[in-house]
This record gives structure tokens, sequence and C-alpha cells, in this order.
């Protein structure tokens, strides 16, 4: 696949999961900075009184609290079950795709420009972790000094690496997931995967620990019932090897792109592309193709706590399952929008982030 091709298909990605437009750069050209240019990656994010309609990619529980995530660094907190929101202070205002919460203290935030963001108080403050230009950094160390040594797969990804960063540090960490405090991983477009043992601290390249010569994005990772999933292309779903410590590819039986992951220890559902939706009950081994019923994008999906599994799309349809995903009906929502994410804001109200903002729904 050549070089242009590969930004095109970058750029579908982003667009599809991050609301984020942007122009595709030369090869050979990183972008001029003009006089005036605020590198977002050290601007904070701009106050803004339309925060609750805004573009929001992503939204996490925080215990009790909802934290969502969106364009041009933006927070927002709510502590009411979705009816209030208020912002605070973002690091970074490059457009933010990701946020997730091992626990009501500790989450995490990802996006553009290689961005992991830390909270240790429930999402009230957040530091930056890595970012773009640091990722570059890394890796660089990383391989150059195995691919000075002969090692053929370093001088391969070396190459891949530098072609990423051709641009500058633009490449987004498309999801993050901890699995304990301390161990966790952050993944994102051409075959990015880091990982971390301290909690963010520090980072590793994970590059050659994933059997993808074809550099797939990693559009999601996710632990379902003791298992780490990636979500990527071409119908792949990658399965971390714990004992090899490697992620190995599944074939789910799909030929298109997945977004996400929902499920418990019984069942893990992969969605995406054109309403797909592919369930397993034996950990990855083999896969059901299910009938959504729609036909859009399915980009996001969580658990009730009554064990009913949600998905979303991005015609602006919130689907429930009662029987893992034999069957779904559609719920009713107040504004249909290009839907990022869902997860349940309290009993019987679930918080919906998109291309118009947060919204709740009721659910019975």
């Amino acid at each position: 696949m050549s070089v242009q091709s590969s930004r095109m298909r970058h750029l579908v990605v982003v667009l599809t999961l991050a609301f984020a437009a942007g122009a595709v750069v030369a090869d050979d050209a990183r972008p001029v900075a003009h006089a005036d240019f605020r590198d977002p990656l050290d601007t904070a994010a701009p106050a803004n009184r339309l925060a609750v309609s805004t573009q929001l990619g992503a939204v996490a529980r925080a215990g009790d609290r909802l934290v969502a995530v969106g364009v041009r660094g933006l927070i927002l907190v709510s502590d009411d079950a979705g009816q209030n929101w208020k912002q605070v202070t973002s690091p970074v205002s490059s457009d933010l795709v990701s946020v997730r919460f091992l626990n009501p203290q500790l989450g995490w935030a990802t996006g553009h420009d290689g961005v992991v963001l830390a909270s240790q108080d429930g999402g009230s403050t957040w530091v930056k972790q890595l970012d773009g230009r640091m990722g570059e950094k890394l890796l660089l160390a990383h391989f150059e000094p195995m691919a000075a040594k002969g090692d053929a797969n370093a001088v391969r990804l070396l190459e891949e690496i530098k072609r990423n960063y051709g641009s500058g540090p633009e490449l987004p960490i498309l999801d993050v997931w901890f699995e304990t405090p301390l161990k966790g991983w952050a993944v994102g477009g051409f075959g990015t995967i880091f990982a971390t043992r301290d909690g963010g601290k520090t980072w590793e390249s994970w590059f050659e620990k994933v059997d993808n010569d074809k550099m797939f994005h990693y559009n999601a990772i996710r632990g379902i019932g003791g298992e780490i999933y990636m979500a990527s292309e071409q119908g792949t779903v990658f399965r971390l090897d714990r004992a090899r410590e490697r992620f190995v590819p599944l074939n789910t039986g799909y030929r298109g792109s997945y977004f996400g992951f929902v499920g418990n220890s019984d069942y893990v559902l992969a969605f995406g592309l054109r309403g797909s939706a592919y369930r397993s009950r034996d950990k990855g081994q083999t896969w059901t193709r299910l009938d959504t019923g729609v036909p859009a994008g399915l980009t996001a999906g969580t658990l009730l706590d009554d064990g009913r599994l949600l998905l979303v799309s991005q015609d602006g349809r919130l689907l429930a399952s009662a029987n893992e995903g034999d069957t779904f009906t559609v719920l009713p929502v107040s504004r249909p929008t290009l839907f990022a994410d869902v997860v349940q804001a309290g009993p019987g109200r679930v918080a919906l982030t998109g291309l118009a903002g947060v919204q709740t729904a009721t659910f019975h």
C-alpha cells in the first residue's frame, strides 16, 4: 500500500472515530508554522461556554461522576448523572477521542498528536503523560540501535515509524486500556501501540509485539473476561497472548473495520462498519455474525448494570439487546446525531456523546 493511500485510510478512521477534519500532508513536508501559531500540545484547552453542545468523542464513568472529552482538548465532568456539566482544565488543545477510568479516581484520556493524559482525582485535574513528540523520540531510540545491528524487523519498523512521523506528531492515540493501576496500553493509527508498567510515567514500544506486518490501525483496546482485545481493520481482532507477551490476530470472518468491543466473562462482541457485529463465546476462537438491523457504522457499546448491552451508531441510533446480541431494539433519543460513545449515567439513564455534544436518554 502506498504512503498516500495509507494516509487517506488514516484520515477515514480519524473522521469516523474522532470527528476531526484535516488535510493530507505531503510525505516529505512538515506543516509550516506561522508566527502566531500555538502548538496544541503546549496550549491549554480554551474555555468554551457552548461545551455541552460541542463535538465530544467519548464519555466514561468515574464512580458516580461522568467524564466526557472532545475537540480542542475539551474535558467535561458531571456529578448529577449528566444533567449538568462543567468544563475542567485540560493541559492540551489537541482533539481528545477516548477516556477510560480504572476506578473512581484513576483515569486516562487520549487523542490527536499522540496525546495521553492522566487523572488521579476522578477527572478534576489532568497531566500529560505522552505526546507525539515524545513518542517519536522513544521509538527512534528504541529501534535505531536494533536496526544498526542488522535486525530486519527493526529496520522495517523503523522505516514505517519515520514515515508515520514524517509530517509531524499528528498521529492519534485512539484508545487506552489499563488492566491495573500500573499496567496499560495506548493504541492508535498505523500499528501504534505503547505499553506502560508504571501507570504511564514511562512508556515503551510494543510495535514489535503484535503480529501486524500490514501496520493495521488499532481502533480500540478493551479488557473483557480476563482477555485483552484490540479492534482493527479487515475483520481482524488481536488478542493478547499472555505467555508470549504478544498480541496475535484472530480471524472473525468479517472483512471490514471494527471500532470496539462489549461483553463479559461469557462473550465478547466486536462491532464496526455497516452495522456489523460478531460475537464469540470461546475467547475469540470462533465468531458468529449478528443481525443488528442497522446499515450505519456502530461506534461504541456498553453494558448496563442489569447485563443488557447497548450500541450506538453513526446514524443516531441507540440499540439495546437483552439476549447478548441475538436481537436488538431501538431506544428513543431526543436528538439523533452521529453518536461516538455511550455509558450508563445512573438508574434508567445513559449519557451519549457525539457530533452534537452530550445528551442523556432514559431506558426501562
